[in-house]
């Protein structure tokens, strides 16, 4: 299956220049991608025109193929074939083996704001209560104020650390039963809370999630 380009607007490639030499950007958007017959919902923490770099609970094997779709806030689904070429901690890194010249425009473009004003996902303010649980410690009571597709901004007492992996039970309106998902904590605000990025959500969180931040848009 070749590479794809869904809902991007109208851009010609007929007459562009060519794109300069990749370098990955900081850059948070959802990611999902397949391995092995494994759907993974997670988030990149860099992107060039040639590599994605993915947080996720679970890393690929170095070397194997996976499928990838980059969720542009705003400018729809970028679709790739891609190799993993590295794994670093709780990060790897798929440089994208299909990619045309056409499909690298468009990357660049996206990159650099021609078709997007801003990279970060929507964020909303709200109050949901949550479940925090960390590896060795007992779960605490919490509730999130701040939600977007890629993370939240956590209130609670005893804080993890910088560069934890939490796992987060999330009380949607009307469910009986709470939402789970993987949490990397990015930022730690002492006296307040803090600020997760979403790296292991399963199919049925981000749905319910989509949900929940439409009606929050309304």
């Amino acid at each position: 299956m070749s590479s794809t380009v869904l809902q991007l607007g109208n851009v010609s490639a007929a007459g562009t220049a060519a794109v300069p030499a990749a370098k990955l950007e900081p850059l948070v958007i959802p990611v999902r991608y397949v391995a092995r017959g494994d759907v993974v919902h997670a988030t990149s923490t860099a992107l060039s025109t040639d590599v994605v770099q993915v947080r996720s609970v679970v890393l690929p094997h170095t070397g194997s193929a996976i499928d990838v779709k980059l969720f542009f806030p705003g400018a729809g689904v970028v679709s790739q074939h891609a190799v993993v070429s590295q794994a670093m901690g709780d990060q790897f890194r798929a440089t994208f083996t299909d990619c045309d010249e056409f499909s690298r425009q468009r990357l660049y473009a996206l990159l650099y704001g021609r078709e997007v004003g801003t990279q970060r996902s929507q964020r909303f303010h709200t109050y949901l209560k949550a479940i925090v649980r960390e590896p060795g410690r007992t779960k605490a009571a919490a509730f999130v104020s701040n939600l977007s597709r890629t993370g939240a901004f956590v209130r609670l007492e005893t804080l993890p650390a910088r560069g934890r992996v939490v796992e987060i039970d999330l009380e949607f309106p009307g469910e009986a039963v709470h939402e789970s998902v993987n949490a990397f904590v990015v930022h730690v605000a002492p006296g307040r809370g803090i600020g997760v990025q979403f790296i292991g959500a399963t199919e049925a969180f981000t749905s319910r999630l989509d949900e929940y931040l439409a009606r929050l848009s309304h």
